[in-house]
């Protein structure tokens, strides 16, 4: 009976070491597929934002091209706007001379017919 305890003693203490090497392999496995799923998620997520990158790079280009464009015509439109009022504005200074002229000659004729009375 002492010989069978003893061997029920030894097997217990074999379940207990070999329970303990099974939870230290568990752990070592959890912690290496949680470092290994890290590492996946981190190196897709990298991945996500290079892509995206990209894609915002190439849609701040098109958008800077986009305003670009407006401002040059915006800019072409000033110029020809401004080529129009300096060509009025020539007009309107030939006129103001030229009317000058007429109301001078008219006072002056004027003044001289009061003159002569």
């Amino acid at each position: 009976m002492a010989e069978l305890l003893q061997e029920a003693d030894a097997l217990v203490r074999r379940f207990e070491q070999a329970d303990e090497t099974l939870a230290a392999r568990m752990e070592q496995a959890t912690t290496d597929a949680a470092g290994k799923a890290f590492l996946t998620a981190r190196l897709n997520f990298e991945s996500v934002i290079d892509k995206n990158a990209v894609k915002l790079t190439e849609a701040g280009r098109h958008a800077a091209a986009q305003i670009g464009n407006q401002l040059n015509q915006g800019a072409t439109q000033l110029v020809a706007v401004n080529l129009a009022l300096e060509r009025k504005m020539g007009r309107f200074v030939l006129l103001l001379v030229g009317f000058a002229l007429v109301a001078g000659a008219v006072g002056g004729f004027v003044g001289a017919r009061l003159a002569g009375l």
